[in-house]
């Protein structure tokens, strides 16, 4: 199952044609409208070695409002900047930014937000650019029944820029009466304090949201500046091996040759964790390195486990464990780190996808059609959840439309997948075969693994197998989910199917849960 919360802009995405359903979800960013979120989960306990923070105070930082002639980056990167300083105290849980930037525009009063989001409290405000100078009018509002418990207005010079996060998140701790301890350097301040790097840090993150590929470049060279400046930040490194992972997922011609980015990937991921080990970030990274690169899913899951140790409540690297655990077949743990994951990040229409897919896995028909709706509702051309919303659908017997979910799927590769699972469901042939050898002829060489899915769904064994063994034999990515790919999972008994997970090393169970 390829993973999708990190997907940029769509277009981009729709070339990504031939990978799994679930290797590439946290190295792309989705960006979208707000949507109706999903209900509250439940947390479960974290297995890093520091306790994730109580949900007593669960905070949203709503993005910045910005004046006319203020730059939008800066409103943005503060509230970003702020959601981590605020995540470093411990009593403190954060909405993340991905869910809480969604209602920028939001006309809904303040408990309808909190609803939203699920978060106690918001923080709301507006910054405006004098010159050298900037105001920032803040109110730290009960989302319940938003009532303002702080409100300040604060101005400070430009060269204050990289303190302002810590400065604002020490008022909150105040305000509700919880211990706060400093940092002498946060992993996403310049250790020399300069105001310069970190706003060259705050428009590379800015040129990473737009997605398209021009961006991305731009933001290589903004974070390139910032290592220019202060060479001892590990930050910014991290970022760039970030976006170089999205321009190898999104196979963009324009960044250069694939083993001369994988290898500056690899060059960035190394120089982040040595001159930061303590951040979470470059822990995810590096992970994404190690299982989508070098393809080693065992220490890709012990990275991500030394991220949570730093910060346990992260959701982007807890969807990453989940994905593992599901690589791993660990079902039932991955579906409890995605509820994790979700009461940080509840309007992650990537996250959902993930848990839809997983409750495929479960055989929870039900459950999966919920959540990949959710996801369709909130990203209506995200790839691949109309393709699985479609097999949820003709699993409980609902084939017209399974059918009709099958055509709205934007990934060419993924409708004719779909199309041929659902218009066999229905007892269509015809049509299901015919959507078999359009995948065949179109996506022979880079499906094979969706092909043998289709014919194990026809109980076609000997096809499947040759779909496998051609999957196996060309390296095609998606052979590492076989454990759990609708259909294909019910020949795990077979020794053919046996020998596949030892020749691609994947036959353990990973690690251990409790590890």
């Amino acid at each position: 199952m390829r993973h999708l919360s990190e997907i940029g802009d769509a277009t981009a995405v729709r070339r990504a044609l031939a990978a799994g359903a679930l290797l590439l979800a946290f190295v792309l960013t989705a960006c979208s409208k707000p949507a109706a979120p999903p209900p509250a989960s439940a947390q479960v306990t974290s297995q890093s070695s520091r306790a994730a923070p109580t949900e007593q105070f669960l905070i949203g930082v709503l993005p910045l409002a910005t004046a006319a002639d203020t730059p939008a980056y800066l409103g943005d990167g503060i509230a970003r900047h702020l959601s981590d300083a605020l995540a470093r105290t411990p009593a403190l849980a954060i909405i993340a930014p991905a869910s809480a930037f969604r209602l920028r525009d939001s006309a809904e009063l303040t408990p309808q937000i909190g609803q939203r989001l699920g978060a106690t409290h918001l923080l709301r405000g507006k910054l405006t650019q004098r010159g050298d100078r900037l105001l920032l009018d803040l109110d730290f509002v009960r989302a319940g029944d938003g009532q303002s418990l702080w409100h300040e207005t604060l101005d400070r010079s430009a060269a204050e820029l990289p303190g302002l996060a810590e400065l604002i998140a020490a008022r909150i701790a105040a305000v509700l009466k919880v211990s706060r301890v400093a940092l002498a350097t946060a992993p996403d301040l310049p250790p020399g304090g300069s105001a310069l790097a970190f706003d060259a840090l705050l428009k590379g993150e800015w040129a990473m949201q737009r997605g398209d590929p021009a961006a991305q470049q731009a933001a290589l060279g903004f974070f390139a500046n910032a290592i220019a400046i202060d060479p001892r930040w590990g930050r910014p490194h991290a970022m760039q091996a970030l976006v170089r992972l999205r321009q190898l997922a999104l196979r963009d011609a324009a960044a250069g040759p694939v083993e001369a980015l994988r290898e500056q990937a690899r060059l960035d991921t190394e120089a982040a964790l040595r001159l930061d080990p303590s951040d979470p970030l470059a822990h995810r990274v590096r992970a994404l390195w190690l299982g989508d690169v070098a393809l080693d899913a065992v220490s890709a899951e012990q990275e991500i486990r030394s991220g949570l140790a730093l910060q346990p409540d992260d959701p982007a690297l807890l969807g990453m464990l989940a994905v593992r655990q599901t690589g791993f077949g660990q079902m039932e743990a991955a579906a409890a780190t995605l509820r994790q994951a979700l009461r940080r990040d509840p309007l992650s229409a990537s996250m959902l996808y993930q848990m839809g897919y997983v409750e495929l896995a479960l055989v929870d028909y039900s459950q999966a059609e919920t959540a990949l709706r959710r996801a369709r509702d909130l990203e209506p051309r995200l790839p691949l959840v109309h393709a699985f919303l479609a097999v949820a659908l003709f699993q409980q017997n609902r084939t017209r439309e399974a059918i009709d979910a099958a055509r709205s799927e934007p990934l060419p590769l993924w409708r004719e997948y779909a199309l041929a699972m659902a218009y066999w469901a229905a007892g269509d042939r015809a049509n299901s075969e015919a959507a078999l050898q359009a995948l065949i002829r179109d996506h022979g060489r880079d499906a094979p693994t969706q092909i043998a899915g289709i014919y194990a769904q026809r109980d076609d064994r000997e096809a499947l197998f040759h779909w496998l063994d051609v999957a196996r034999r060309s390296g095609d990515p998606g052979i590492v989910e076989i454990r759990y790919m609708p259909f294909l999972a019910r020949y795990a008994d077979d020794p053919r199917f046996k020998a596949i997970l030892r020749d691609l090393d994947i036959a353990g169970t990973g690690a251990s849960p409790d590890k």
